[in-house]
């Protein structure tokens, strides 16, 4: 039994001799194919490489938060720069479609606060219904309640008659019995009324007209969107609404108001803006004007996780704020395996003013081998749409290649063993 161990041990050592004689040979070839392998992504080498000036055609800037001129100023540098609007919300909503189709302007670089202005909420107009109410004394046109019989046309009481249901027509008209036809678009109540005693004047003495809109049509704004708990047209009144109390009138969105996006339509211009962005106190809480279309749209922000990570994936925020540690926890963080964790990259883009689309694109690296680099991560807050590259480590396709190579070779070996022996 000893002899025969011994001998097949001396038949594998002597086939392995040749195999590997011949695996010198093609072990090269099989290396310099090592950029052919699949792989996650780049080393941060190549990934650095590609973003040095003379090749970055996009202008790439690269900050190294591990750098001591770095650290934690350019993580609040970051923070402070990314307030901005999310100019990049993806639409498919009726405002947005209404304004391309008609060839107005889109709010791209415009805040809501840049469409304040000023409007009055109470001038009467096509669609509003109207009560009327004429009261006379002495001389009178109309017989009203009183004295009904034996009228002669002189009653030293008052009395009045009522027009309960008096319509707006598509011309901005009323027609009153005796008055004829009366223009109201564009007038006031008490405007209105003057305008009906004037028209009485000869016909009955010392008449006087009380107006008040039983239904509010033209001074209205349209409130609704797929987020929306309901939509509905909301009537405009004195008070001055402004644009947070149309969103509690249709009882507010169903998600989070970070995730809620708010269009909003006026003067042939719309803006996009996140809902949490607005205050009631701010400057973007318009007062509302007729004709002022609100949409609420469930826009969640996401981020993505590229590279040698445990995992690729899109993921939700879910909160309203998420850190870049969250971000990789959630992400499960750089893969034992195959990732470089020095090399963990956040990309966005940041404003500047200077830039062709008044954007750059901005890198962040993070050496996560570096203590410092987990506070600087629970410090650093993620934006919508932010990208995160974790690089794959240097030998990882040197691995894959010796990996190929012995899964080539060692059932040879062991199939020659086997037959000598």
């Amino acid at each position: 039994m000893m002899n025969s161990c011994q001998a097949f041990a001396r038949s594998l050592s002597r086939y392995t001799r040749s195999l590997s004689q011949l695996g010198c040979l093609i072990i090269p070839v099989v290396l310099a194919g090592c950029n052919s392998l699949p792989s996650s992504g780049p080393t941060a080498h190549q990934f650095l490489k590609r973003t040095k000036p003379g090749r970055n055609p996009l202008d790439i800037t690269v900050i190294d938060l591990n750098q001591p001129t770095n650290g934690m100023k350019a993580v609040l540098a970051a923070d402070k720069n990314s307030e901005i609007l999310d100019d990049n919300i993806s639409l498919s909503s009726a405002a947005e479609r209404y304004t391309k189709e008609n060839g107005s302007e889109t709010g791209r670089n415009l805040k809501l606060r840049d469409l304040a202005s000023e409007g009055r909420v109470d001038l009467i107009g096509p669609g509003d219904v109207l009560r009327i109410s004429i009261y006379e004394a002495g001389t009178r046109l109309f017989i009203g309640n009183s004295n009904r019989y034996g009228y002669t046309g002189v009653d030293p009481s008052a009395s009045a008659e009522h027009f309960d249901i008096i319509a707006v027509d598509a011309m901005g008209t009323i027609k009153l019995p005796y008055a004829g036809r009366l223009r109201v678009a564009g007038l006031r109540v008490v405007q209105i009324q003057h305008l009906i005693e004037e028209a009485f004047a000869t016909q009955s003495q010392k008449p006087q007209a009380m107006v008040s809109v039983l239904e509010n049509v033209a001074n209205t704004v349209y409130v609704g969107g797929d987020n929306a708990t309901k939509s509905s047209r909301m009537p405009l009144t004195l008070y001055r609404e402004h644009l947070l109390d149309a969103v509690s009138y249709v009882g507010g969105p169903h998600s989070l108001l970070a995730d809620t996006v708010v269009i909003f339509s006026r003067g042939g211009k719309t803006v996009k803006q996140r809902l949490d962005h607005i205050t009631p106190e701010s400057p973007d809480n318009l007062a509302l004007l007729p004709g002022d279309r609100i949409e609420l749209v469930k826009r969640p922000r996401t981020f993505e996780v590229f590279g040698a990570g445990s995992r690729v994936e899109q993921m939700n925020f879910n909160n309203p704020e998420v850190s870049l540690a969250e971000a990789l926890a959630k992400g499960g963080g750089p893969n034992d395996n195959i990732s470089d964790p020095r090399a963990v990259f956040l990309m966005r883009f940041v404003p500047d003013e200077t830039a062709p689309n008044k954007e750059r694109p901005v890198v962040y690296q993070l050496n996560m081998l570096d203590p410092a680099s987990y506070f600087m991560a629970q410090r650093f807050t993620l934006r919508d749409k932010d990208v995160i590259y974790i690089a794959s480590a240097k030998l990882t396709r040197a691995i894959k290649a010796a990996n190929i190579v012995n899964q080539l070779f060692a059932p040879l070996i062991l199939a020659r063993a086997a037959a000598a022996y």
